[in-house]
């Protein structure tokens, strides 16, 4: 596995840099690490106490923010560019409990429809079973529309 740079993570980034899914800086977020396998893009995220739903239950919206956060850097490392949501549709499996330890977050690219990628993302247990998945519509902008409007700083820059 590769490990994923942040390149907003210096600290110049500091005050404009804020995302809940990815931000060091954000001390509610969940502050999420990527690694590259293969053609699957990976976080690992250890759950908190403070983002339960039901007692003991990781919160739906937070299982969802994590399958897509995972979607937008897959966008930004497999196809080399950035990207917005368009549509998700998750489905919860089971109630995942947060005594289950840390979750992994797996996903890839099905297929590239002319400015919309479709990816799939799952959410697992430390067992490796899986609790959510999520199918996601992501839109692509070309590499120059993404540098000057959304910050990309190119695929070098995630690597060392």
């Amino acid at each position: 596995m590769i490990k994923i740079i942040n390149p907003w993570k210096e600290p110049d980034h500091r005050h404009e840099y804020n995302c809940f899914g990815c931000s060091p800086f954000n001390e509610i977020g969940l502050q999420l690490e990527f690694w590259e396998d293969g053609d699957e893009l990976i976080a690992k995220w250890q759950p908190r106490k403070s983002l339960e739903g039901w007692m003991g239950v990781i919160h739906g919206g937070i299982q969802a923010t994590l399958l897509d956060e995972l979607a937008g850097w897959i966008v930004m490392i497999k196809m080399k560019t950035a990207g917005v949501t368009a549509e998700m549709n998750v489905q919860y499996l089971k109630p995942l409990s947060i005594s289950k330890g840390e979750i992994t977050v797996r996903g890839k690219i099905i297929s590239i429809e002319k400015r919309l990628a479709k990816i799939e993302c799952s959410l697992f247990d430390n067992e490796g079973v899986e609790y959510a998945k999520a199918n996601l519509s992501y839109f692509h902008y070309p590499e120059r529309v993404a540098k000057a409007r959304f910050h990309y700083p190119g695929i070098e820059a995630f690597y060392e």
